[in-house]
């Protein structure tokens, strides 16, 4: 018998009505027409390209390309076609393009990602122009850097543009060796010539890849000289390279431009009274050749505590002895705030301590501050926001949990939210609104785990652990990662590097160190970070060694004086240079 539905009684509640959301029917209409498109059934569009043949859908062509549905919905000739020519294109690409238009899903190579980014910007398809560019950024090198900010300036990838722009003043050096330099145009070498950011140890290096421009096509070039050399500092060369190097040159020699700018550089060291009349920008030290990195107490081979200083100067690769401490400390926090290099805690040889010291590099003194709440040896200190923290370590009979907070313009010390863990040997950066608390040890065992501190909510959350254990470890941040580098894992001393990304909440493994060690200091400095001393479960180290976070590589640098572990590390900058 049927059911009569006018005289069905359903209930009290006349105005009910049920809805059903189908999560996944989006993502299951598209695998149906990837499927029809496949079999090329109910397919209403033929994209002629290069003689090539690629069958779709308009109106899914259109929902993925703002290009294709101007196409199709417009009043455009195409728009009544069953057949549509492309002129221009790579129908490689324009094949991997549609396919994407279904799938969601695109591969790209090294061997597709010009092409890619060709089509791309030619259908709009603006997310794509960003995964293209993200992967030309990782492919950065010296030898392509140059062509690559080329092609992405063409393309209007303003991000793109930045990173091999940048990618190509921080190794200017290495660029300057490559044939890609040798081609470029010269409004685009004086603009990358003139960059304050331009990472060389003197202007002699600018010096060198001008002349090796210009002979590269010496006949057709040798009247850009002039105007290339005013991209010089050149009152900063040397007097002896002045003299031996650009004097004697005879293309120089010929150019009574040069000649002038030659006089004015040789007036900088002749007659410093004068200074004050020439063009600062011509006798300002770029960005990248000011700074120094200030390796800090620590212990030595003959397991002595030290007060003494060593600075690494930046521009010229030089080691000088600074100003000792007033106290000798190992295992010493170390950290710069408002251009201020603090010494906290440590051990001096027969007791631990709480006590700070302050270097101020306008005298090149150390001044005692407010001691810390606690003593601490094994400890991390990090400036965040206008203020230290000192986080975990070893009071000689406990490992710690305690942090401590430091405002310099009150001089006082107060308690923070406690760890989650027990921490010494601890590595601590701060990177975004957070401080990171890596690894170290509780006393019984290394750690793997790392915490994360909220000072909004004054408390530490767990967050991923390493792949590895490692007390003793060097921590930084930088661009928006944080990396972990060696350490001790209860076994061995490591020389492997991991990196964390925080918006994924995971570690990966980087290339590894030459030399295991732990103990260690490391900074970062513009887009390196830098590894100095530690032990390598053998001796005492003074070998340095530094990570190219664009190249992924890691090389040698020249060593510091003193082969010492549980020193402190920081990077000073702008510092009134006497002595080297």
């Amino acid at each position: 018998m049927m059911m009569d539905f006018d005289e069905l009684d359903v209930g009290c509640n006349a105005d009910f009505t049920l809805h059903r959301a189908n999560e996944h029917y989006s993502s299951q209409a598209l695998r149906l027409m990837h499927d029809l498109r496949q079999s090329r059934k109910l397919c209403d569009i033929r994209l002629r390209v290069a003689g090539q043949e690629i069958l779709g859908h308009r109106v899914v062509l259109a929902a993925f390309s703002p290009y294709f549905y101007a196409m199709f919905t417009g009043d455009m000739l195409e728009a009544s076609q069953s057949e549509v020519v492309m002129k221009q294109v790579d129908p490689r690409s324009v094949e991997l393009l549609v396919e994407y238009a279904y799938t969601g899903i695109l591969e790209i190579h090294i061997d597709t990602v010009q092409s890619l980014l060709d089509t791309a910007a030619m259908l709009q398809l603006t997310d794509v122009q960003k995964a293209c560019s993200e992967f030309l950024k990782r492919q950065l090198h010296p030898a392509n850097c140059l062509g690559i900010r080329n092609f992405a300036d063409a393309h209007t990838c303003t991000d793109l543009v930045e990173a091999s722009g940048k990618f190509a003043e921080r190794h200017f050096t290495e660029v300057a060796n490559e044939e890609e330099f040798l081609q470029l145009p010269k409004p685009q070498l004086a603009e990358l010539l003139q960059c304050e950011d331009l990472n060389v140890r003197s202007e002699e290096e600018v010096y060198k890849a001008i002349m090796r421009w210009v002979y590269h096509d010496k006949e057709a070039r040798r009247g850009e000289i002039a105007e290339l050399l005013r991209s010089i500092r050149m009152p900063l060369l040397s007097p002896r390279f002045l003299v031996d190097t650009v004097e004697a040159e005879e293309l120089i020699k010929q150019d009574i431009k040069c000649r002038d700018l030659l006089d004015e550089a040789k007036n900088y060291h002749m007659l410093p009274d004068r200074r004050t009349r020439m063009q600062q920008e011509r006798i300002k030290p770029r960005r990248s050749t000011v700074g120094s990195i200030y390796c800090i107490g620590g212990m030595d081979s003959t397991g002595h505590s030290l007060s003494s200083v060593e600075r690494y100067n930046l521009s010229n690769g030089r080691v000088s002895i600074e100003a000792s401490m007033n106290s000798p400390r190992s295992g010493v926090g170390v950290a710069v705030l408002e251009g201020k290099l603090y010494a906290v805690g440590g051990y001096d040889g027969s007791q631990y301590m709480n006590t700070v010291e302050c270097l101020d590099p306008a005298t090149r003194r150390w001044h005692r501050m407010a001691s810390m709440l606690h003593i601490r040896r094994y400890h991390s200190v990090v400036a965040h926001d206008r203020q230290l923290y000192a986080v975990g370590g070893y009071d000689g009979s406990t490992v710690l949990d305690s942090v401590e907070a430091y405002d310099p313009r009150t001089n006082r010390w107060w308690r923070v939210g406690s760890l989650e863990t027990k921490r010494r040997h601890i590595g601590v950066a701060a990177m975004g609104d957070y401080l990171y608390a890596v690894g170290g040890s509780d006393g019984t065992s290394y750690l793997n785990s790392m915490e994360k501190y909220d000072p909004r909510l004054n408390q530490w959350i767990p967050v991923d652990s390493m792949h590895s254990r490692r007390g003793g470890v060097g921590v930084a941040a930088l661009g928006g990662r944080l990396y972990a580098m060696g350490g001790y894992d209860g076994q061995s001393n490591l020389n492997t590097l991991e990196r964390y990304y925080p918006e994924e909440d995971r570690w990966t493994f980087l290339a590894p160190m030459a030399q295991c060690r732990s103990g260690h200091g490391c900074v970062v400095v513009g887009d390196l970070m830098y590894a100095v001393g530690g032990h390598d479960g053998v001796q005492y180290l003074n070998t340095v060694e530094v990570f190219d976070t664009q190249l992924g590589e890691w090389h040698s640098q020249g060593p510091m004086g003193t082969c010492r572990a549980v020193a402190g590390l920081a990077v000073l900058n702008n510092i009134p240079c006497t002595n080297v």
